[in-house]
């Protein structure tokens, strides 16, 4: 992988210049997430170049009819990075096209269990190694003066992130039999981003047709904290009644469950939910800022670890570890990160 340096990404404008300015900033690092993916994709999905192109390009309707912005957005990235647009939906469409699955671990706390009385969401977020450009933080300007700030992997439109508005988003990768032809997941996380209620964003993942399976842990300024398990056609909601959440890489909900595809093939994802859980709860109602970076940092059982590091003995394509580490406190709108694990690296942090 390349030197831990976080690249910042700010962009400005109507979206079709949004698109030109990020993707000249960071030309390099999307042509390199090309080639990954393409070697990823091959391994994991048994698709060639040519077919895994084909595959991306198949959901430009669906983007190009319900995110028409987020569409001129990505020509303009095409333009600006001096690729194929087919090329810029692989990238964003990469969790729909992988048939195997990483492992991420996000929490979110509600104000009463916080010892400082604020929203807060967090997440490792763990993926391939093999994908050898580190993610950036994406600073986006709207022209109606929201704010964004997303971590994100090269030319993709968002991922976990908040804006000024003290709305918050993650992601967990989930698979599930019920599969579709919809919006990538990582376009939905930039459309929830766009929205300043709650509500808002929740309407904008279920309204749209979908992908795939994901779940995508929310919380907002105002203190309600909720994960969003979504399929291509259906969703559920798990609530933080006890004032705080953790979710991995299986579905929680007991409807959505009996088809959760991913689950069998995760050594991790289970025993990850049932170790933060019970770090969550140990800290009772004076969950912190370090109580979540300690969860964060927490290396039982090894590779697989929340805190997660490379299994060399497995094929390069197939390790995975901890790529990035972000804690947000939504009252504040600041985001905490580290590139690479957080047990070796201190958070920076941005305020919007």
């Amino acid at each position: 992988m390349n030197s831990r340096k976080l690249q910042v990404v700010k962009v400005q404008g109507e979206a079709r210049e949004r698109g030109r300015q990020y993707g000249a900033r960071v030309a390099p690092s999307i042509r390199q997430n090309v080639q990954d993916y393409l070697r990823l994709l091959a391994f994991h999905s048994r698709l060639g170049r040519a077919s895994a192109l084909r595959a991306a390009e198949a959901f430009g309707p669906a983007v190009e009819t319900h995110a028409p912005e987020l569409w001129q957005e990505m020509q303009g990235i095409a333009e600006g990075a001096g690729c194929d647009l087919t090329e810029v939906l692989l990238i964003n469409a990469r969790s729909e096209l992988m048939l195997a699955a990483s492992e991420c671990t996000a929490l979110a706390v509600a104000p009463e269990a916080a010892s400082q009385g604020q929203a807060l969401l967090g997440q490792n977020w763990d993926w391939y190694t093999a994908v050898e450009a580190e993610p950036i933080l994406l600073h986006i300007h709207q022209p109606d003066g929201l704010e964004i700030l997303t971590l994100t992997e090269a030319g993709q439109l968002g991922k976990i992130g908040l804006n000024n508005a003290g709305l918050g988003v993650g992601l967990n990768f989930l698979k599930h039999a019920d599969e579709g032809m919809g919006l990538p997941v990582h376009i939905i996380l930039r459309q929830m981003l766009s929205c300043e209620a709650l509500g808002d964003a929740i309407q904008a993942a279920l309204s749209v047709p979908r992908g795939g399976a994901a779940n995508i842990p929310l919380a907002h300024a105002e203190g309600e904290i909720l994960d969003l398990e979504l399929t291509a056609t259906d969703a559920d909601f798990v609530y933080g009644d006890a004032g705080w959440l953790v979710h991995a890489n299986h579905f929680e909900s007991m409807r959505l469950r009996p088809q959760d595809t991913g689950i069998r093939t995760s050594r991790s994802t289970v025993a990850r939910a049932a170790r933060a859980r019970r770090l969550l709860a140990a800290a009772g109602d004076g969950i912190s800022w370090d109580t979540i970076r300690t969860i964060f940092t927490d290396h039982a059982y090894g590779a697989y670890a929340i805190c997660r590091h490379a299994e060399h003995n497995e094929p390069p394509l197939q390790q995975t570890a901890t790529r990035a580490s972000v804690i947000m406190d939504l009252a504040a709108r600041t985001l905490h990160l580290t590139l690479g694990q957080p047990c070796a690296r201190e958070y920076e942090t941005f305020t919007l």
